[in-house]
């Protein structure tokens, strides 16, 4: 939580440095209306459309057997917003991950200017995820097997068993259950020509979440860009929150695993009933304490790259360690481990239109 609050606090006061830079700022913050995976602060304009084609492939640790990354699979989103006013556009986009379909919005509140050192918009999204979900009960339940009280083949005794323990122990996500929120004040200021800086405070709601996490979450965005040539950008982009999900479906499971593979910690009961004396006592130390591995969380999410913009179309081209796509997941935090040399690469492109309707000059 410290790490949490002194990188936001850096982060606005970067931002509020305006006296470092006494240049009036009027040209675009950054290239397009997006980051790497947030919006950025510039509008897609009045009677224009944003169709975005938003792509990340697979782990591209092992360069040669999976073409870097490109042969696991990917995940893709299309997406279109519209400018109703020079301030106000309003979205939609699918991705294929959790078949997940959004509704959203973004409005411009303030314009950087002479007289005012930042540009600020609100965002607002509301996601649903469609695919068949399924959670397990952290305490697994284990009911007596059907061949105690009816007379059956044993080959059918082990079917019923088996589908009485998984529906007992599973809740199938209603669509209720995996819809999801998020609000965020996009923070930005072109300090020079070149340079350029957003800070994204977000604050996610989910309706239903995993065993030991919250319905609730807040973090931090922060990106931007160093202009290299008039069409070319190196930009970069790190979200950061208190706690992220953990791996894995149960949290009552993850947290039984050791170092050895095969070897879990135990539990009360079996200390009550089995290690009860000084001897047993000193063995369950080892194994709960000793040996005990620590829940793996999903990582600090984290991406370099570059903007090409060649008149209508701008390319976004990125290496990052998270697949995430959809605006409301964003906080789950990032898939891969730059420490285990985990990585993917990633691409956005958009391309603009125009229904702005012409003026014939007099």
């Amino acid at each position: 939580m410290k790490e949490f609050n002194l990188t936001l606090s850096l982060g606005i006061i970067i931002l509020s440095a305006s006296s470092l830079f006494a240049e009036a700022q009027t040209k675009s913050t950054f290239m397009g209306s997006s980051l790497i995976n947030m919006p950025s602060t510039e509008d897609v304009g009045k009677d224009n459309l944003d169709f975005r084609f938003n792509h990340r492939f697979g782990n591209g640790k092992s360069t040669s057997a999976t073409f870097a990354g490109l042969d696991g699979g990917a995940n893709t989103q299309l997406s279109l917003d519209y400018g109703f006013t020079e301030k106000l556009s309003v979205g939609i986009a699918r991705t294929s991950a959790f078949q997940t379909y959004e509704a959203r919005s973004k409005y411009k509140i303030l314009n950087q200017n002479d007289s005012m050192p930042v540009s600020l918009s609100f965002f607002g999204v509301v996601g649903q995820e469609t695919s068949k979900q399924a959670m397990k009960y952290d305490t697994y339940i284990n009911p007596p097997s059907i061949g105690n009280y009816i007379s059956l083949p044993p080959a059918a005794v082990s079917q019923i068993d088996t589908y009485i323990r998984q529906e007992g122990n599973e809740y199938e996500l209603s669509d209720t259950d995996k819809r999801s929120f998020l609000a965020s004040v996009l923070i930005s200021r072109r300090f020079t020509d070149r340079i350029s800086l957003q800070v994204s405070p977000m604050f996610v709601h989910r309706n239903f979440i995993k065993s030991q996490l919250g319905n609730d979450r807040t973090g931090v965005d922060i990106g931007g860009r160093i202009k290299l040539t008039k069409r070319v950008d190196f930009t970069f982009e790190a979200i950061f929150t208190p706690k992220r999900d953990y791996q894995g479906a149960s949290y009552y499971t993850e947290d039984r695993y050791t170092k050895y593979p095969g070897l879990n910690t135990l539990t009360g009961t079996e200390i009550n009933q089995q290690y009860n004396n000084p001897q047993g006592l000193q063995y369950a130390a080892l194994r709960n304490i000793i040996l005990d591995k620590p829940v793996n969380y999903y990582y600090v999410p984290f991406s370099l790259g570059v903007d090409i913009e060649t008149g209508g179309h701008v390319f976004q081209l990125f290496v990052t360690n998270m697949r995430t796509l959809a605006h409301t997941q964003l906080l789950r935090g990032a898939d891969y481990d730059y420490k285990k040399g985990d990585w993917t690469v990633g691409f956005n492109i958009h391309r603009y239109f125009s229904f702005a309707k012409d003026v014939d000059s007099e």
